[in-house]
């Protein structure tokens, strides 16, 4: 029993064996089916079990994608920044670059969006890369009412590109946002200094222009009666409050302006087709690129 006792034991249960083929497909197609935390754990998991697999700068990647997927945008900056940082002049790094890019693009930070477009555009030769980048960044003109600018980027996507009967299209409308109907701010102000209300007509906003005319002429009155009764007191009172309708009318107004025209380059906006967003493709050997989804 001494002798037995002595003799190192093999543990019951059976070893678990990782192979990194495996590790690195199940984490694919876990992305695949749009589960994205789970697919940034294994993707992880893959990175520290076998951290000089060629396949690691595209894990890492995929990790920043998965974080997009997950609108976690300041963490997918911090990894696809790693992964640009790294590989500055890779192919990898040029796509890091262009969804950091995206991750600006998606909440609206249109100024930094276009400096990482303009970045792909400027440092990375390949017409997949560059194309996408001009495309991205025709659309970040037109949310930024450059008209004309955003026709020049769609005309630079190249004719291979699958974004090209698209970006086509756009160049040829984008200069049609020169043409919309605005309302003057400065105009809508005038015209409720003038009459309250008539401002707020002016942007088409009949509703709150009879409420402002309504507001404004009932203290008017008020105020009138109060000095009529020699009620001073009273009436100054009315009047203080009057000052701040007249005023809010006036502001009013011009915000109305804006906002009739903001409303009208959204409606153009809204018009017009989006037709890029990443997604991800798996040649026969295993390869992890960018490819343009199309939506018909």
């Amino acid at each position: 029993m001494f002798v037995l006792l002595s003799v190192p034991a093999r543990a019951l249960s059976g070893e678990v064996i990782l192979d990194s083929d495996d590790l690195f497909r199940f984490a694919l197609e876990t992305l695949e089916k749009g589960e994205y935390m789970r697919a940034i754990t294994e993707f992880e998991r893959f990175i520290h079990f076998f951290p000089r697999d060629e396949r690691v700068p595209k894990a890492r990647y995929l990790v920043g994608f998965c974080y997009v997927g997950e609108k976690k945008y300041s963490l997918a900056r911090k990894t696809l920044g790693h992964v640009y940082e790294k590989y500055p002049g890779h192919d990898l790094g040029g796509r890091a670059l262009l969804l950091i890019g995206e991750t600006y693009y998606l909440q609206g930070v249109l100024g930094e969006a276009e400096r990482c477009l303009q970045g792909v555009i400027e440092a990375y030769p390949s017409p997949e890369l560059r194309s996408a980048a001009y495309y991205r960044l025709g659309w970040v003109r037109l949310k930024s009412n450059q008209w004309t600018e955003a026709s020049n980027a769609f005309r630079m996507v190249r004719e291979e590109s699958p974004l090209y009967p698209s970006a086509r299209d756009l160049a040829k409308v984008a200069p049609s946002g020169e043409a919309l109907p605005r309302k003057s701010p400065a105009q809508a102000g005038v015209l409720a200094a003038i009459l309250p209300g008539l401002g707020h007509g002016y942007s088409n906003r009949y509703k709150d222009g009879f409420v402002a005319l309504l507001l404004n002429g009932a203290f008017i009155w008020a105020s009138i009666e109060a000095f009529d009764e020699d009620l001073n007191v009273l009436a100054g009172i009315l009047l203080a409050l009057e000052l701040g309708w007249y005023s809010g009318n006036i502001y009013s107004a011009v915000n109305s302006a804006h906002k009739y025209n903001r409303k009208v380059r959204e409606d153009f906006r809204r018009n017009l087709t989006d037709r890029f967003h990443f997604n991800l493709f798996r040649t026969s050997r295993g390869n992890v690129g960018l490819a343009i989804a199309y939506q018909f």
